[in-house]
């Protein structure tokens, strides 16, 4: 990812931002956590009122013990409860701001930062990154709190019992964060080479599943099945080498307090023999000893986490710092799209060597529709994503009403749009939900724009019709119903929400040309469906039924009017039309027969070996 600079504070001190920003369970998860400390370091006392109770045959004593034990037992778990409540309440908050603030910068970023940024990356940004931090905002930083106010409750008791047991059995605490840091670093870098072995295998494991008819059909199971057991092994050593570690965790912090313990047997023993303290005084600081152990620990495992939060968000803050590569600038609302001018419109890919489009002009009245057509890379996906502000364009070569379309707020521009673009994407919803997915009511009636591209019956012979659940990306539909729902679905906006322009790019590569005719042919004469529209597609034949259609050639209007004056204008069309022809009828006769979708590949790899032909 790209480094942008971090002038925002939350992104500078994001932990400070959240404690400042959640102060009011901040500080209630930090009072309970301080009474619950209070409550539990006093455990031993009244523990060492029993046992000299005990020792002394002191009924009246014992009972006391007894009694505040169980009294401070309460309070710590109480106080315990009330800090987990709180203190999750904030760390689980912080973790739930952080992702939609994640989400809504994504929703912000154009198609150039997603080109350069894989998909697993940004979810695992989303998901694991998210919640590393969360354990440093969270978890890591009570700990450290924790652990403070621990030392400074414990140590003044164990001073007050013998100052000098407490320097002789504490000599080797110290060293104990150190100890800690160094397994935790080592568990921290295991740790990151069983996730990326995790993802290299999540990856595969993919890969198998969504090319599952590919490899059927190459008979490759057995050659697929060796690369992932390769994988599977790699990962299992990885998670077999965290283990080891995480097992050897627990054991390097009772070392401590078994040194501890029989410093303590070796010199408090002969204390407690002479009378100098009692028995109660002896079980009572060796409890503290105990409890030593994880105020020097969680110095060591507060500092890694806090330390692994800190490089999780600077992942994080570099995509909350990007900024967007089209700007909501805009202050006026667009009431309704009545023309669409494009002057001198030029635009260079970052990094390329020459540009997409070079000085395209025309102009889209409100009612008009505009075919586009020319070879693959000719610019006319480019052309769509400017148009739709997806990309930016400059400043002043896109005009909407005669005013530059960067004066209208993203929101309302795209709001007069409904687009479809090349590669339909449904979700793993009802067909219903796909269709109402930019309207205004899940509800809303479907059966106009299912009937408008020929899908009704088809809809209607699923058992559950409308209401059936489409897996992922739509993958128990056919190409062509996927293409012909993603239409219904604009269509659908363009009715609900009065999207004026609708957008077609290439949307129904694949289906028929009968079948691409009739659904235009319906949407030309029905109730107004198609609206002032833009249709990039292939098929001739189909663009006949658009007012004007615009061939575009290395980026550039080769030529732009009707199908019998491109005829004449256009070089490339003739061509086309030429290719297309053979594989066809007449264009003034009635199709008796559609060319196969294998066909009309042919016929337009054809086309771009005629123009790579022309250029030579």
């Amino acid at each position: 990812m790209s480094s942008p600079s971090l002038k925002n504070t939350s992104l500078q001190s994001p932990i400070r931002h959240y404690v400042l920003l959640l102060w009011k369970p901040f500080c209630l998860g930090m009072l309970a956590l301080l009474f619950t400390n209070f409550f539990d370091v006093l455990t031993p006392m009244a523990m060492k009122k029993a046992v000299d109770g005990l020792t002394e045959n002191n009924r009246e004593l014992l009972n006391e013990g007894i009694f505040l034990y169980l009294a401070f037992m309460v309070g710590a778990v109480t106080f315990r409860y009330q800090w987990r409540m709180w203190f999750g309440r904030f760390h689980h908050r912080v973790a739930e701001d952080l992702r939609n603030r994640l989400y809504r910068k994504l929703t912000e970023l154009g198609p150039s930062f997603f080109e350069k940024n894989p998909t697993g990356e940004l979810m695992s940004l989303m998901i694991n990154d998210v919640n590393q931090f969360r354990m440093a905002v969270g978890p890591a930083l009570l700990t450290l709190l924790d652990a403070a106010f621990l030392l400074v409750m414990i140590l003044p008791l164990m001073l007050s019992m013998s100052p000098e047991w407490t320097w002789k059995t504490l000599v080797l605490f110290p060293i104990v964060p150190f100890v800690i840091r160094v397994m935790e670093d080592l568990l921290a870098k295991a740790g990151r080479n069983q996730q990326d072995r995790l993802a290299e295998m999540s990856g595969y494991t993919q890969e198998l599943v969504s090319g599952i008819r590919v490899i059927k059909g190459y008979a490759q199971e057995s050659h697929r099945l060796t690369g992932f057991a390769k994988y599977s092994r790699t990962y299992a050593f990885a998670c077999n080498r965290v283990a080891l570690l995480d097992a050897m965790f627990e054991p390097a912090l009772g070392v401590s307090v078994a040194v501890g313990s029989a410093i303590l047997l070796f010199w408090g023993a002969q204390d407690v023999v002479s009378g100098l303290v009692t028995l109660g005084t002896f079980v009572a600081f060796h409890e503290y000893i105990r409890r030593m152990v994880w105020p020097m620990a969680a110095i060591g495992v507060g500092l890694s986490l806090i330390q692994q939060g800190r490089a999780s968000f600077s992942r994080i803050a570099q995509v909350l710092a990007t900024e967007p590569e089209v700007a909501d600038q805009g202050a006026q609302e667009l009431p309704s799209l009545q023309q669409l001018s494009v002057r001198n419109l030029s635009f260079t890919y970052p990094g390329a060597d020459r540009p997409a489009l070079r000085n395209v002009n025309f102009e889209l009245r409100a009612g008009e529709t505009l075919g586009l057509v020319g070879p693959v890379g000719s610019g006319k996906s480019t052309l769509i994503q400017l148009i739709g502000r997806v990309r930016r364009a400059p400043a002043g070569s896109l005009l909407i009403n005669g005013e530059p379309i960067e004066n209208f707020t993203l929101k309302s521009l795209r709001r007069a749009m409904a687009f479809v673009p090349q590669e339909a994407f449904l979700l793993s919803r009802s067909i219903r939900q796909n269709l109402n997915f930019g309207a205004r009511h899940a509800e809303d009636d479907i059966q106009s724009v299912t009937r408008a591209v020929d899908l009704h019956d088809e809809i209607q012979r699923l058992p559950a019709g409308a209401e059936s659940l489409l897996g992922e990306r739509g993958v128990n539909l056919s190409g062509g119903q996927r293409q012909r729902l993603t239409l219904a679905r604009a269509m659908q906006r363009s009715q609900k929400v009065d999207a004026e322009l609708l957008i077609l790019d290439d949307s129904l590569s694949a289906v028929d040309v009968r079948t691409e005719r009739q659904i235009l042919e319906t949407l030309r004469s029905g109730d107004g469906l198609l609206r002032t529209a833009i249709v990039v597609s292939h098929r001739l034949e189909a663009l006949r039924l658009t007012d004007r259609i615009l061939v575009l050639n290395e980026g550039q209007v080769e030529a732009i009017g009707t199908h019998d004056e491109l005829l004449r204008l256009s070089p490339t069309y003739q061509r086309m039309v030429e290719i297309q022809s053979e594989a066809s009828l007449d264009p003034g006769q009635e199709l008796s027969s559609a060319p196969t979708s294998t066909e009309v590949t042919r016929d337009m790899m054809r086309v771009e070996r005629l123009e790579a032909e022309k250029v030579t």
